[in-house]
């Protein structure tokens, strides 16, 4: 063999070696980039799918606000009673004085024991 087939043997085996890489990464990148796809297309379906629920959780929260709405104006407040009228001053003096020169009123006495009851029992 000469020197250039030699070379010609190498230059080959670096050729179909270099290609065989190449294949072989290309094998890998496309598994790799395939399942990235898969799992980006998997993110964008979970961000959809959130998305409607944050929507349809907004449109009960509106739902309830507009019941609660509702039901404010259903349930009005009762109306405020009258303030008390404004006494004078003299006059409740002399009120809170004949209160005290009254007699207390009589109260009756208490008892010790209470009146004993007698239940009835079932029918034996």
């Amino acid at each position: 063999m000469t020197g250039s087939q030699v070379m010609m043997q190498m230059g080959g085996a670096f050729l179909l070696g270099a290609l065989l890489a190449a294949a072989a990464t290309y094998a890998w990148l496309s598994r790799r980039v395939k399942s990235e796809h898969q799992r980006v297309l998997h993110v964008e379906q979970s961000r959809q799918q959130v998305l409607e629920q944050v929507a349809q959780a907004r449109r009960q929260i509106e739902q309830l606000q507009r019941e609660s709405h509702e039901l404010r104006l259903a349930i009005r407040p009762a109306p405020r009673q009258a303030p008390a009228p404004v006494q004078d001053a003299a006059e409740a003096a002399r009120l809170y004085a004949e209160s005290l020169l009254k007699p207390p009123s009589p109260t009756d006495k208490p008892q010790a024991f209470k009146d004993t009851v007698v239940l009835r029992r079932g029918p034996d």
